[in-house]
């Protein structure tokens, strides 16, 4: 994000000198959107929010602008996941989420002082900011449908950019902490070739991902030197579309952490904590351990990386949560294995984790 001059913060004192120069130094666009900066800056930090679960975020920015229909099991999930939003929420908030509601949810909402809103019955909400899982255009739709002040940190543009593996993959390439034998190919020719060069071993496993899946969709795994016939047609029909697949060596886990921050709109990054994910042999994420924090030498490499993936993304123009994910095994640390810029069930692990304050290490289930 270009800044033509320092940022003018609503709600502190007004310096009218500093606005005056922030104007006659930048294009009007960019004037009006710092002032939309300063203002969903201010709402944030004042204002009650109005949360909104949309974890299919991914397959949407994989589709043309107005081209994505979401499926009933994509609604079937949102629904169910919904009720997990009451961890981030204040008192004052509220949750956007089709009815029917269960008697749990509405006995945690009113325990927390969160008002659950129908989408189909919206109130007008003008004073509440709109808050997705993820900022995609039927998102904000349904923001605006509700009257919530819905404001996207940047273009949808470079949010899908920066949520692709592949940008996440370059950056890894740029900083030189590649997974070795990672790397992309644009066609089956291609993606044949680095099989058989990064796993000539019978046993060596693999995983081929689709640059927008998310929680172990859209991608294949394998072993050998050779794509069979199913990871081949897989391979094939991602490629048809017009994508770009990731490919990396199987590495066997010892411990996944996940890096929840904030990114603010003036850049600072504040580190909310890091969570520590636990998954199956195939890599689906089960749920999470609670009350095991990483060594502080962890915490350090891990912040480190954080701190940079941070600092890129505000230079690329986004701003809000993040959530990084990395992989210790049998090797080493893998410090950087996928960026996701929007919120993620490590930011609710996290919330979990600072409510229960477990003396000793238990187990959180997604389900």
């Amino acid at each position: 994000m270009a800044v033509c001059a320092s940022l003018v913060r609503l709600g502190n004192t007004t310096d009218t000198n500093n606005t005056s120069a922030l104007r006659r130094s930048c294009p009007l666009s960019t004037y009006l959107q710092r002032i939309a900066v300063g203002l969903r800056a201010y709402i944030s930090l004042m204002g009650p929010r109005l949360w909104y679960m949309n974890v299919d975020f991914e397959t949407e920015l994989s589709y043309p602008i107005g081209r994505y229909r979401r499926l009933p099991s994509f609604d079937a999930l949102n629904h169910r996941l919904a009720p997990h939003l009451l961890w981030l929420a204040r008192a004052g908030d509220a949750l956007l989420v089709r009815e029917p509601w269960s008697e749990s949810l509405q006995s945690e909402a009113r325990r927390r002082g969160v008002e659950l809103i129908s989408p189909e019955h919206s109130a007008h909400l003008s004073s509440h900011l709109f808050t997705p899982w993820g900022w995609t255009p039927s998102a904000v739709a349904i923001g605006e449908q509700t009257g919530a002040i819905s404001l996207p940190p940047t273009s949808f543009s470079t949010i899908a950019r920066v949520n692709s593996k592949l940008w996440s993959h370059a950056l890894e390439v740029e900083l030189g902490i590649a997974q070795p034998g990672a790397t992309t190919a644009s066609t089956l020719e291609e993606l044949q070739e680095v099989v058989a060069l990064a796993c000539p071993g019978a046993d060596d496993k693999w995983v081929i991902k689709s640059p927008f899946g998310f929680a172990a969709r859209d991608r294949v795994l394998g072993r050998g030197s050779l794509l069979q016939e199913p990871q081949a047609n897989w391979s094939r029909r991602q490629l048809n579309r017009g994508e770009t697949l990731i490919f990396q060596p199987w590495l066997q886990v010892v411990r996944e952490y996940g890096v929840v921050m904030e990114i603010s709109p003036a850049g600072t990054c504040e580190i909310k904590g890091i969570s520590d994910l636990q998954t199956n042999g195939a890599g689906t994420g089960k749920g999470y351990l609670l009350g095991r924090p990483p060594t502080p030498h962890r915490v350090a490499e891990l912040e480190r990386i954080a701190g940079i993936v941070g600092e890129r993304l505000f230079r690329e123009g986004y701003f809000g949560p993040v959530g990084i994910d990395a992989l210790e095994h049998t090797g080493g640390l893998h410090p950087l294995l996928e960026i996701n810029a929007r919120y993620t069930m490590g930011f609710v692990a996290i919330a979990v984790e600072r409510s229960l304050k477990p003396a000793a290490p238990i187990f959180w289930s997604l389900n």
